[in-house]
């Protein structure tokens, strides 16, 4: 009876390692890890995105050309580069009642790029502006043609703004007010600001739109000087020398 007690005792362990190890096969295909693709989310294309301009307003530093900064029409007296983008203008979209008759394309807005460095700021800073008063071959400027804002949410345009928001991480405490909308960032160890400065009104919009990036070289964090400093440093010509027939201002 012993021996045949230890038989069937053994019997019994052999079935409940074999069911064991089956379950243990079984978890192993069960429980793998899944393959996992992680994908960052993509910017959404500049032709995706609302623009009331005939052309793209995107900075894109390598593919703008180089000018002398003395005929850009936005400018520091520390400059350290200058480029310009295409000419923007108006396709007719949304014109003011009444200008339906009017030719679109006699609206020229320059947009223009500036990059220097005033004391511990790194600047870098494109103006979109247009000469009130440019009179072309065919007449002066239609009154549907000044500079917008507001036409798209900052929030979402201030990472791809330049090439220095374009490094930028940790983007937090947005604020508007008045003429003035920033939101904090930083690159490395740099505290930083982009800024959107809305000039003189002109009709339904601005003379001239001011998008900028300002980053403290030193560690410290930017204060409402520094903003100040980086934006007097800042010149807009108002002035559209290209296709003029008005004299510049004495």
């Amino acid at each position: 009876m012993r021996a045949t007690g230890t038989l069937v005792r053994g019997v019994v362990l052999a079935v409940i390692c074999c069911t064991l190890h089956g379950l243990g096969d079984a978890g192993a295909q069960t429980l793998g890890l899944p393959e996992v693709t992680v994908t960052a989310p993509p910017i959404t294309p500049s032709w995706k995105k609302w623009n009331p301009y005939s052309a793209n307003t995107r900075v894109e530093e390598d593919k703008w050309p180089e000018i002398p900064c003395s005929g850009s029409r936005i400018s520091s007296g520390a400059a350290t580069g200058c480029r310009t983008g295409p000419l923007l203008g108006h396709e007719g979209f949304g014109l003011p009642a009444g200008s339906l008759g009017i030719d679109p394309s006699n609206c020229w807005m320059a947009h223009d790029l500036v990059a220097t460095t005033v004391g511990n700021l790194a600047i870098e800073a494109d103006a979109i502006v247009v000469d009130p008063y440019f009179v072309s071959a065919i007449g002066s400027q239609h009154k549907g043609c000044y500079v917008q804002s507001h036409y798209s949410d900052l929030r979402e345009d201030f990472p791809d703004m330049n090439q220095m928001t374009r490094k930028g991480s940790g983007w937090r405490n947005y604020v508007e007010g008045g003429d003035l909308s920033t939101m904090e960032f930083s690159v490395g160890s740099s505290d930083c600001r982009a800024i959107e400065k809305r000039g003189p009104t002109w009709r339904g919009g601005h003379v001239y739109v001011i998008h900028a990036s300002v980053c403290r070289k030193d560690g410290h964090a930017i204060e409402a000087a520094d903003i100040d400093l980086a934006l007097g440093s800042l010149q807009v010509r108002q002035y559209e020398a290209r296709g003029n027939l008005r004299a510049p201002p004495q």
